[in-house]
């Protein structure tokens, strides 16, 4: 993966390893939460409130509710 970048452009808040080191602790469940929860597509459906319909984002995303 290249990431390109402009020698002008601020870098993103991203780049700070050091706010990620929490990363290396976390399990499976929570490690995919951490990234899906970034992903434009799941934000977008979440603010749209497509969570509710039976077709919605859950299976999209692989997502189970617990009652």
């Amino acid at each position: 993966m290249t990431i390109h970048s402009s020698a002008d452009a601020p870098p993103a808040p991203w780049c700070a390893g050091g706010a990620y080191l929490y990363l290396l602790e976390l399990d499976g469940p929570a490690l995919a939460w951490e990234y899906l929860r970034r992903h434009p597509g799941y934000r977008g459906g979440w603010q749209q409130g497509r969570w509710c319909r039976p077709d919605g984002e859950l299976r999209r995303w692989g997502l189970r509710c617990r009652r």
